[in-house]
């Protein structure tokens, strides 16, 4: 058999597609913001086809996500220092990152709208992103019942929530820029009953 006749058909698939993709809608959001970046622009700034794109991203806004905060390693962990105060309020300190900084905020205020017009978008954010974080807070609080951190009354699956949701409130309706002083009254708010006397 001849070279040619054995080579799978089609172009070869670049092993870097992923990584350029990620890096020019990166680029183009940080230049452009979320609503001036579009398919094309990336995959013309990628130097791949559109279609590669969408085999890997089924929408714009999961792969800006994935893009400018999926990647980032200080979104995913969660700290496990055997101080629950202190490990919460490093998840809310780095959930208030994107609330602080004006153009992460935008990007978020634009994908989550995005996500309530489209189910499938805010259904893969929840599997990929939203869901395991959550689901990695409320761990962090369940090994904090079992080593006596925390009190068995505390309802861990709810964590997540109360953590994040006063952060718009104390931005927008109070005007805080979420110091520190701020966040700990958050996480003393959450946990605070259920910590050991």
């Amino acid at each position: 058999m001849s070279e040619q006749e054995t080579r799978p058909r089609g172009r070869p698939r670049k092993a870097d597609t992923d990584e350029r993709v990620l890096a020019a809608a990166r680029a183009l959001e940080a230049e452009l913001g979320y609503d001036g970046t579009s398919v094309d622009a990336i995959a013309e700034r990628a130097g791949v086809a559109k279609t590669s794109i969408y085999r890997r991203w089924p929408n714009k806004g999961l792969l800006m996500y994935e893009a400018v905060l999926g990647q980032n390693p200080r979104f995913a962990e969660i700290a496990d220092t055997g101080d629950i105060v202190e490990d919460l309020l490093a998840v809310l300190t780095t959930n208030a990152v994107g609330f602080r900084d004006r153009r992460l905020r935008e990007l978020i205020s634009n994908l989550l709208a995005d996500a309530i017009r489209d189910e499938a978008l805010a259904a893969r954010l929840r599997e990929q992103f939203f869901g395991p974080r959550a689901d990695a807070i409320a761990a962090r609080v369940r090994v904090g019942v079992e080593r006596g951190e925390l009190a068995p009354t505390i309802d861990a699956g709810i964590v997540p929530a109360l953590l994040t949701g006063p952060l718009q409130y104390l931005m927008i309706v109070r005007g805080s820029d979420l110091h520190d002083d701020d966040l700990r009254r958050v996480v003393l708010g959450v946990v605070g009953a259920h910590l050991p006397d």
